[in-house]
């Protein structure tokens, strides 16, 4: 076997979340896309992911009982597992393990102790061992420890980390004090589903500015700066406002459309399993979190040819470039962004050349491109395991003892 022959056909894990977030939706659609390329994918989550699980996709899924239905809210992210919760998933796991050529998570936390639970328990026959970083698993929840391990500990057995901005390996490196930074492998998008529509007009603006929100309501993504920065565009030129996602935040949102009588022109979706065929209709995505390692609702815009306001932190300068894709403001200065979005929503021609940059620019990551990038690293761990002996693989990929400074922070 070489690096990235796909005609090998590998079996693979996934574990991920079961929530309504980035992470999850990656994790997902690498797994379909994998199984597009040949490739056996079995998907570990506590529950099916958001949305009705498709049995036709070829992914096999494993779940929890009871029947694999989610037990929280699918805006919620679930962090504090019990040690029951731990123990069955780790069970779970390990029963598929020893058939699987790769285990690979998406979100390390709790992820990266069940890895590590899985070489300890399965030595010689464990898989090798992936991770990828996606967020507030390191912005957040760097610190956190399970069963008596650190998450820089747990990161140390696995054979190679990723993630999804030089942003992001940059913080990664720092906060899990890795002595080189993660792989970077992008998100990616469907550029198939995500797409203006054939035959659309390139004048998109003759009717009243449609801007549009996307996410878990989550405090990470402040939603009460995103009601703020709508409200003085509404005043300023008119504008609805379409909310696709619901979350902890949504009630003090509602609550603040009301007390501004602004409720008339906004329009809630709730969590929607494919959003492509809402932001087509949309000509601007605000986006407003506190960080962001990457933003996939941005590039998921952009290949519908709809710019993207949002502020000039973590990933997101790397996937929207300023006045060319997209509107960067500094993340405190919520008057900066309002006029930066009225004085793009009131010239049409600029519009529409913002439009067409943005839909060229999410060209760029083709979900196909980011798959077989995946599929590269697989087949280069495997490859390089077989040569070096399966006891040295488990060094791959640059990972290390996290450094002292580290250690005691945690």
């Amino acid at each position: 076997m070489v690096a990235g022959d796909v005609r090998t056909k590998l079996q693979i894990g996934i574990m991920c979340h079961d929530s309504f977030g980035g992470s999850v939706r990656v994790a997902t659609e690498l797994a379909y896309g994998l199984v597009e390329a040949g490739h056996a994918v079995h998907l570990f989550a506590r529950a099916a992911p958001f949305g009705q699980w498709d049995t036709r996709n070829g992914v096999i899924l494993h779940a929890l009982p009871p029947n694999g239905v989610a037990a929280s809210h699918p805006a919620k992210l679930h962090l504090d597992w019990s040690d029951q919760e731990f123990d069955d998933f780790l069970a779970m796991v390990i029963q598929a393990a020893p058939s699987l050529d790769v285990l690979h998570f998406h979100y390390a936390l709790p992820f990266a102790f069940i890895a590590e639970a899985v070489k300890q328990h399965l030595g010689h026959r464990c898989p090798v061992l992936i991770g990828t970083l996606h967020g507030t698993d390191v912005s957040l929840h760097s610190g956190r420890r399970m069963r008596g391990i650190t998450l820089p500990q747990a990161l140390c057995g696995l054979d190679a980390i990723t993630t999804v901005s030089e942003s992001h390996a940059a913080l990664s490196k720092e906060m899990f004090g890795l002595p080189e930074p993660p792989q970077i492998i992008g998100n990616f998008v469907d550029l198939e589903k995500f797409s203006r529509k054939k035959g659309e007009p390139t004048g998109r603006l003759n009717h009243t500015p449609r801007l549009v929100h996307i996410s878990n309501f989550r405090p990470v993504k402040q939603p009460e700066v995103m009601a703020e920065i709508y409200v003085e565009i509404h005043r300023r030129i008119g504008a609805e406002l379409w909310l696709i996602g619901n979350g902890p935040e949504m009630a003090r949102v509602q609550r603040y459309f009301r007390d501004h009588n602004i409720n008339g022109q906004v329009h809630y979706w709730d969590l929607q399993h494919d959003v492509s065929e809402l932001l087509v209709q949309t000509d601007l995505l605000i986006v407003t979190s506190k960080s962001e390692s990457f933003c996939l609702a941005a590039l998921e815009a952009m290949a519908c040819g709809v710019p993207v306001l949002a502020p000039r932190v973590g990933g997101l300068p790397e996937v929207v470039l300023d006045g060319d894709t997209g509107l960067l403001f500094d993340l405190h200065r919520r008057e900066q962004a309002v006029d930066l979005a009225v004085a793009l929503l009131t010239a049409p021609e600029r519009y529409d050349r913002m439009s067409e940059a943005a839909e060229r620019h999410a060209g760029g990551f083709d979900h196909r491109q980011g798959v077989g990038k995946y599929e590269a690293l697989y087949c280069n761990l495997i490859e390089s395991g077989r040569v070096n002996g399966s006891e040295s693989s488990r060094n791959l990929g640059s990972v290390a003892k996290p450094s002292q400074a580290v250690e005691k922070q945690t």
